[in-house]
C-alpha cells in the first residue's frame, strides 16, 4: 500500500486530547519528511501547532509550518488529511526538498528531512510513533 493511501481509513480513537494542533506531513518524492525536534521535549514531531482564533486548520498548519521549518507551501494543495490522537495534520507532496531553516528557535532545537521508512528510529511523539508503526507495519 502506498502513502498516503496508507491512512485514508485511520483515525485513532483512544488517548483523545482536548488541546487540538494542526500539522504538515510534508512528502518529497523520495519519501522523506520534514520533522523538527522539540526545544522543550527533545521529541521529534511533525511541524504543528495551535491555531488563532481567526485562522482555519489549513492557515494554522501553513503557518505553523513555517515558523518551524521555514517551508512556504502557500501554493500547494492539501493531498488529504490524517487524524491523530492530538490533532489533524495536512499531507502535502512536494515537488523537490528544500533546505530547512526554522524560525521559531525558541521551541525548535532541530529540523531535518527524514526518510518515512526510518521515522520509528527516532524519539517521537506520540502522534509520530503512531504514524511510524502505522506505515511500516502496511
Amino acid at each position: 500500500m502506498t502513502f498516503p493511501r496508507a491512512f485514508r481509513s485511520y483515525i485513532p480513537r483512544t488517548h483523545c486530547i482536548n488541546e487540538h494542533v494542526y500539522g504538515a506531513i510534508v512528502v518529497t518524492p523520495n519519501n522523506e519528511v520534514a520533522v523538527i525536534k522539540g526545544r522543550q521535549s527533545g521529541k521529534w514531531s511533525f511541524p504543528k501547532g495551535h491555531g488563532y482564533a481567526n485562522e482555519s486548520p489549513l492557515d494554522a498548519c501553513l503557518r505553523e509550518l513555517r515558523e518551524e521549518t521555514g517551508l512556504e507551501l502557500s501554493n500547494y494543495k492539501a493531498d488529504e488529511q490524517v487524524r491523530f490522537p492530538t490533532g489533524t495534520y495536512f499531507i502535502f507532496h512536494i515537488n523537490e526538498k528544500s533546505t530547512l531553516i526554522p524560525e521559531d528557535l525558541k521551541e525548535v532545537e532541530e529540523v531535518q528531512w527524514i526518510p518515512i521508512d526510518q521515522l520509528c528510529t527516532l524519539r517521537g511523539n506520540m502522534d509520530l510513533r503512531l504514524f511510524a508503526r502505522r506505515f511500516i507495519a502496511m
